[in-house]
């Protein structure tokens, strides 16, 4: 049983699919080292950080033959298993004690610069936490959400704070400043991957995405009480910040290296205050470069089980879906066993309906491998006829 990112690793190392590197590195080199390890197709442990107590750890999702370890299913049947099983959540319960709370500052014991995170991109604007899950909880209704968002380290007890204007974050904390309230916030460092990628399913409002975390491991998620706010955080996580947010209160942020592989210029952010920080005793620090596989089949995996759910619901007769063939989540690739002339129309505009940033979308049949980008353009190349094969939908 995986019940933390622990044990996650040992299930990887012993499958072959983890490198611990024991020599010392500094903190700029581990970019380079995540990129050799990408390509290696590898999860990593940089174990021995120069100037820093803390290993750091990368591309726990870098290969779908990881999730399908995870689901226990082929690679194909990924979205089918994490559609089933996110529709079956399972209520996070709460416990009196976690791994997460066996070493806790507060007030001036707080620094967070003291642990490894990384500029990932020579122009990035600092260090960036990028792995972070933010807890955060609905001023009006008091239902949880869970998120994944950037933040810069700007001080020893301080972080910029990035939310895209479409997230619930960004909607609990307009309500809190209605009320002019600070939002407490909890950022967790160091989750099992389902966390993860629960966190980054969107769901809809009243949905807590804990909730759903359960239900892809099919066990409920055990939770501790934060030690200065009123949140609760995986038990068995690496490391939790505790804070808060100030309204109306911005900083400058950025810039930053983002997915699509430039850069997110300077902007007016949020700003992230730390009351503390409770860990394990040591914490094994995950960091995610924005635009590798890591991250697009973070982000990918959950929109192709929600495309899997439109399409089903059709009686599409689906084969597979890869929504991370171009390195980011905005191309999308399906094949079908076709059932009636057209029906590749009807598929593209479900695809474009069921996720509002997908950009490209190309169906093919059933014996083209989806994860293969050759074998895709190989179909495109001798199967497509554009006159009646490329459809344009404006404004996409």
């Amino acid at each position: 049983m995986i019940r933390d990112l622990r044990s996650y690793f040992a299930f990887l190392e012993q499958q072959g699919d983890l490198d611990r590197v024991t020599s010392p590195v500094g903190l700029l080199e581990i970019p380079t080292g995540m990129a050799e390890q990408e390509k290696k197709g590898k999860a990593v442990i940089f174990e021995n950080i120069k100037g820093y107590e803390y290993p750091v750890c990368n591309n726990i999702f870098g290969k779908r033959e990881f999730l399908a370890g995870l689901f226990q299913c082929s690679r194909e049947e990924v979205a089918r298993e994490f559609k089933k099983r996110s529709e079956n959540g399972i209520e996070p319960v709460i416990v009196e004690s976690g791994p997460v709370q066996e070493v806790v500052f507060t007030g001036d014991e707080v620094d967070i610069e003291k642990f490894p995170f990384v500029i990932h991109c020579a122009k990035d604007a600092g260090r960036f936490i990028t792995a972070g899950m933010v807890i955060a909880r609905d001023p009006e209704t008091g239902i949880r959400n869970c998120s994944i968002n950037r933040m810069q380290l700007k001080g020893p007890r301080k972080t910029g704070l990035r939310m895209s204007p479409t997230q619930d974050l960004e909607a609990y904390y307009r309500k809190a400043v209605a009320r002019n309230l600070p939002l407490e916030i909890a950022a967790v460092v160091g989750n099992h991957p389902f966390d993860l990628l629960a966190a980054a399913s969107g769901p809809p409002r009243d949905v807590d995405e804990l909730a759903i975390a359960g239900g892809l491991r099919q066990e409920p998620v055990e939770l501790v009480r934060c030690r200065t706010i009123d949140l609760e955080v995986p038990a068995r996580a690496e490391l939790v910040i505790e804070g808060y947010i100030n309204p109306g209160e911005l900083e400058e942020e950025g810039p930053f290296g983002d997915f699509m592989e430039f850069y997110v210029p300077a902007m007016k952010n949020h700003v992230f205050h730390i009351n503390a920080i409770t860990m394990r005793k040591k914490p094994i620090i995950q960091v995610i470069k924005a635009g590798s596989i890591d991250d697009t089949t973070l982000l990918s995996t959950p929109r192709e089980a929600q495309l899997y759910k439109v399409l089903k619901d059709n009686n599409v007769n689906l084969n597979a879906i890869n929504m991370s063939v171009g390195k980011n989540y905005l191309t999308c690739v399906i094949s079908i066993e076709k059932q009636i002339e057209n029906e590749a129309k009807n598929i593209l505009l479900a695809a474009f309906g069921s996720f509002k940033f997908l950009k490209n979308c190309i169906v093919v049949d059933h014996d083209v491998d989806v994860f293969d980008p050759a074998d895709v353009w190989w179909a495109l190349s001798t199967r497509l006829r554009a006159d009646t094969g490329v459809m344009v939908i404006p404004n996409t």
